[in-house]
């Protein structure tokens, strides 16, 4: 007779069974948790050295000049774990004052931002443009010293205008001198800049104080007695004849092309290249040829001069035309043609005008 199981029995072993299953899938769950928090924990550990080995030094000048094009690398010193990965590629240096940069700089997964702040700043000193390194001024004149400066320019507040006194926070230029124009002499003009941001520029320039000339009263010429008859000569040979030789040397009492010429001389020997004898001495020439009132003066005559305050002829010249005379000047000019207006303004009076 075949002997029956227990039925509690039965129901007491599948549980045990069930409840071996669980605790085996706890305990693998358990271990994978621990395993996965433990991979987490050493990852974390390990980002964090990689982190913390991320290294970039930057240049100790972090100056930025306003408006200048400026590359954000240049700030790099050095990237001694990792490499740059971006940065703040664009530095606005339309505005003064502090920006901030950032690169991003990575190492295996890990990535590190730094940051760094630049300084845009203004260093450049207003410009000064002067008409002239220096002025001449006449005794007794009034003169602006304001007038030699042409512009004061800034880079950021643009045109400087002038001030009699300095100013606080505001652009300016202003002038110092110990101009005198009632004394002759040297004087100095300092102009001084200084934009917003407190940069100075100078620039100076002279001043020369010359005494006023005295006026020099002109003598008319009145001949005695007036011939407005032809010239006995070719006068154009005679004016081909002293242009020829302008450029040639002074010599006093020369009266040769060869070794040079006083004033006299030259015009004697001007008249003998085209065939006509006269007088050697300007004295003497004031009666050679017929005298000519200065209204008919006319090419080839010649015009002899006195100094202002002296009756006595001192100089020959022949006139050539165009209000122009040609005559040997001194050592140091020799030879020339000159504005016979601009020789009455240096002391000449004219004393005789001889038509030969």
């Amino acid at each position: 007779m075949e002997t029956l199981k227990d039925p509690s029995s039965v129901i007491s072993n599948k549980g045990i069974k069930k409840l071996n299953k669980t605790k085996i899938m706890i305990r693998v769950l358990s271990f994978i948790l621990i395993s996965t928090f433990c991979f987490l924990v050493c990852d974390d550990v390990r980002k964090q050295k990689i982190y913390e080995s991320i290294n970039i030094s930057f240049a100790s000048n972090k100056e930025v000049e306003y408006g200048a094009d400026y590359n954000p690398m240049d700030l790099v010193k050095k990237v001694s774990q990792g490499s740059i990965k971006s940065y703040t590629e664009k530095v606005d240096t339309s505005t003064i004052g502090t920006k901030e940069v950032v690169f991003e700089v990575e190492k295996d997964d890990v990535i590190k931002q730094v940051s760094v702040e630049v300084v845009v700043k203004d260093t450049k000193a207003p410009t000064i443009e002067l008409t002239n390194a220096e002025v001449n001024v006449y005794t007794g004149d009034a003169y602006d010293v304001r007038s030699n400066v042409a512009k004061v320019n800034d880079v950021i507040d643009g045109d400087i205008s002038y001030s009699e006194t300095e100013l606080e926070n505001n652009s300016y230029y202003l002038i110092s001198s110990d101009l005198d124009t009632n004394t002759a002499g040297n004087y100095t003009a300092t102009v001084k800049a200084v934009d917003n941001n407190g940069n100075i520029n100078e620039a100076s320039y002279q001043i020369n104080v010359i005494a006023k000339p005295k006026v020099v009263t002109v003598k008319k010429y009145t001949p005695k007695s007036v011939y407005n008859g032809p010239a006995s000569v070719d006068t154009s040979s005679v004016i081909g004849a002293a242009q020829s030789l302008i450029g040639a040397k002074y010599v006093h009492g020369g009266s040769n092309p060869a070794t040079g010429f006083d004033c006299s001389g030259f015009v004697q020997y001007i008249y003998s290249a085209v065939g006509k004898s006269i007088s050697r001495t300007s004295k003497s020439q004031e009666r050679d040829g017929m005298a000519v009132d200065r209204q008919n003066l006319q090419p080839g005559d010649i015009i002899i001069w006195t100094r202002k305050g002296s009756n006595t002829p001192s100089h020959s010249s022949i006139y050539v035309g165009d209000n122009t005379i040609i005559h040997a000047i001194n050592s140091r000019k020799g030879v020339q043609q000159t504005n016979l207006s601009s020789w009455e303004s240096y002391g000449y009076n004219i004393d005789a005008i001889r038509r030969i």
